[in-house]
Order: C-alpha cells, then structure tokens, then sequence
C-alpha cells in the first residue's frame, strides 16, 4: 500500500494556478446527476396542478442537494482532494453529509416517480415499491442502530492511512469510497428526517441521542487528526502537496474539518429533528392518535390537554437545542483554539 507511480484519478501534473479549472464533466458522474434532475423537472410538472403541490422550498431542497453532489465529484474539489488532505475532507463533508441531508430533506420520492415514463413507472419503479425483499432490506439499513454504525464506519474506515493511501492510488477502491460514503449519508439522514408519524418510526429523542453521539464521532476523529504530530496520509506526497502547505499542517486543518464544520451540520439536523418532533407531537394531540409513546400516558392514550404536554416538549425541545448549541460552541473553540496554536 506503499505510493507508487500514480494517483486514482485526476490529481497528476496539477499546478496551483490550473486546479481552479480543472472541471472533470464526466459521463458517468454528470450524466446521472442530469438524468435524475430532469426526471424530478417532468415529475414536479406533472404535480404542479395536484391538491397538494410540492412547495418551492422543497424543490431548491433537491436541487442544491443534487449541485452539492456535483460540486464534490465533478468540480476542482474532486482533482484537489488527490493532492490536499484538507480539500478531500471537505469533499467528503458535501457528498457524505451535506448532499445527503438536502436531498432526504426534499422528499423527493414521489416526484421522481411522477417523472418517470409510463413504462418504466409499471415496469420498474411499481414492482420496486411492492418488492418484498427490498423493502425489508431498506428498513433494516435505516434502523436507527444500523444506520448511525454505517454512517460513522463509512468515515472512520476511509480515514485509517492504509486504506486511505490505498483509496488515493486505485481508481476502484476510491469510487468503492465515494460511494459508500453517499450511501450511508443517504440512509442515515432517511432515518433521521423521516416524516412518518407511525408506532414503528424511531422515536425523535433516540434520533437527537443518535446525532449527539455521531457529535461525538466527529469530536474524536477529529481531535487525533488535529493533534498528532506524524505525517500518515503518505499518498498526498506523491505529486507533493498544493499551495506549498507543508504535510503535517494540510493533515491537521483536515482534521479540523472532520472536528467543526461536520459537527456544526449535526447541530443543524439535530434542530430540524426538534422541530419535527413538536410539529409531530401538535399532530398527534389534534388528532387523539392512540399509541404509546413518550408524550403519552401510561394506558397509551392522548391526555388531549394541550397544557400538561406541549408545554413539557418545549422545554425539552429548548433543552436540548442549548445543549447541542453549547456542544458545537465547544468544538468550534477548541477547534479554532488548537489552530491558532499551530
């Protein structure tokens, strides 16, 4: 796994001035991404007229999500990640984090279906829907334990220095990454926003505990990489690092990313699930579901008082939205603490 001749793909004879034009529109990246944005345009027409048209913020929802994926594979971020530690970390935040949760935030599953061919509605999205088998293996990935493991392990694996050295020399093993990595996003924050208020949906406070610990993840990851003192990732030295920015300093502002802005997207996500779950718990008291859950008494019935619940769950919606705030305020001190240091 030692750096031999070459990288996986795109970072070879780059200069510092030519890597802000190096634009890779690449068939198999781009044409997808284009396929699916002009499937989601003819579903969106095809919706516009409906009884509950999909609202505008959803569209950009999708459609920045979807830039965002571009953005981390087609544009210089991609050639740049081959030779700056820093760049393929901020590469990772867009398409393992940031994408993901702008995409599963637009909804945009039954807009992709309206446009789809009549065809291929019957003869591929129909039976996909009604398939057993994937149903079951979609609900087993976005279990809430499963999902958060997928989610942290698609990182910390890529991070180890001999898999990461490896990613950054075989063209195979670096697409096995990014797509991983998307995967994983994807599925967790599927199981994080997800919308259906139903007795088997992970409850809102095991998601906030999930995205704490994932918090968490992130702190440690990042703290190692910030504060060790050796030069792992040997693969960046192949062509010699851009800018002139010396190994050990491109290696510790990485793991700054790892510790402050992929924490500070955590915060986000753990205010929208609060907000969620007051919306959903307002639903449920119109509504008088009868299920047990946490804001329900003990025969597993409303209280339908409005006064002994609501109340309680703002509380606890502030309480925890200050202790995600104080945490990420934390990381961000010390984040930008170690680095005045360096």
């Amino acid at each position: 796994m030692a750096p031999e001749a070459a990288l996986a793909h795109g970072g070879e004879g780059l200069t510092a001035g030519a890597v802000w034009f190096a634009w890779s529109l690449t068939p198999e990246i781009s044409g997808p991404i284009l396929l699916i944005l002009a499937v989601y345009a003819r579903g969106a027409f095809r919706r516009r007229s409906v009884a509950r048209p999909v609202s505008i913020v959803r569209h950009v929802l999708f459609a920045t999500g979807m830039l965002t994926l571009f953005l981390s594979l087609q544009s210089p971020i991609d050639p740049m990640g081959e030779r700056l530690f820093l760049a393929h970390q901020i590469q990772h935040l867009l398409l393992r984090m940031i994408g993901p949760m702008l995409v599963v935030l637009a909804r945009p599953q039954g807009v992709l279906v309206a446009g789809l061919p009549k065809r291929a509605r019957r003869g591929v999205a129909a039976p996909l829907m009604k398939s057993g088998a994937l149903a079951s293996a979609y609900n087993l990935l976005t279990r809430p334990l499963v999902a958060f493991v997928l989610f942290v392990l698609s990182l910390y694996v890529w991070q180890i220095p001999l898999v990461h050295n490896a990613a950054l020399l075989n063209p195979l093993i670096h697409w096995l990454m990014h797509l991983t990595m998307l995967a994983a996003g994807l599925l967790f924050f599927a199981m994080v926003f997800g919308r259906r208020d139903v007795p088997s949906a992970p409850p809102h406070l095991l998601r906030i505990l999930l995205l704490f610990a994932t918090i968490v993840s992130n702190i440690i990851l990042g703290a190692i990489t910030v504060f060790k003192t050796t030069v792992l990732y040997t693969a960046y030295d192949i062509e010699g690092r851009l800018f002139g920015i010396a190994p050990l300093t491109d290696e510790n502002a990485g793991g700054f990313i790892l510790w402050v802005p992929a924490s500070m997207m955590i915060v986000i996500a753990i205010a929208i699930v609060i907000h969620d779950w007051n919306l959903t718990e307002e639903k449920r008291l119109r509504q008088g579901y009868g299920y047990a859950g946490p804001e329900y008494d003990a025969r597993g019935q409303g209280t339908g008082d409005r006064t002994l619940v609501s109340p309680s769950s703002k509380r606890l919606g502030l309480l925890l939205g200050f202790t995600a705030l104080t945490m990420f305020g934390l990381a961000i001190g010390t984040g930008v603490f170690v680095v005045s240091l360096g």
